[in-house]
């Protein structure tokens, strides 16, 4: 998180970093810290008969995480499912869930100011449409898929 100064009422506006990604060729931003840690692909272990959103079982570093298409349990779009040289497993921090999403590419960091996520905040929808500097995103509320 870092600071800026609103020169029109001279206060300090909190900002948050997002991680900018792309889930089936929809652009979605993720707050950096729901994220635990950004991972490349590994093989995943199926999970018979389980839910259509759960892709598979990944161990990583002993730990097991349940990778799931956010897609399957929100709004956004399903993911592609083929693992591609941008693909990437995004482990969500819980203090007693391990559970990750698949993305199709992680693209870049980017900063927007706390009161354009206010109103993210305040809905209780996992999926949240906010603007920054003029472009549409979806906010994914990771925190809300855990609950």
């Amino acid at each position: 998180m870092s600071a800026s100064i609103d020169s029109t009422s001279n206060r300090v506006e909190e900002q948050i970093d997002l991680l900018h990604t792309v889930i089936n060729g929809q652009q979605v931003l993720v707050r950096s810290s729901e994220i635990k840690e950004v991972l490349r692909p590994k093989t995943l272990t199926p999970v018979p008969m389980g839910p259509d959103h759960v892709i598979g079982l990944v161990n990583v570093n002993g730990q097991v995480y349940c990778i799931i298409d956010a897609g399957g349990v929100t709004s956004l779009p399903r993911c592609q499912r083929k693992v591609g040289p941008r693909t990437r497993f995004l482990l969500l921090r819980h203090n007693a869930m391990h559970v990750g999403i698949w993305v199709d590419e992680v693209s870049k960091m980017q900063k927007a100011e706390h009161s354009v996520l206010a109103n993210a905040d305040n809905n209780g929808d996992s999926v949240y449409r906010i603007e920054i500097d003029g472009v549409a995103y979806d906010l994914l509320q990771c925190i809300s898929l855990l609950h």
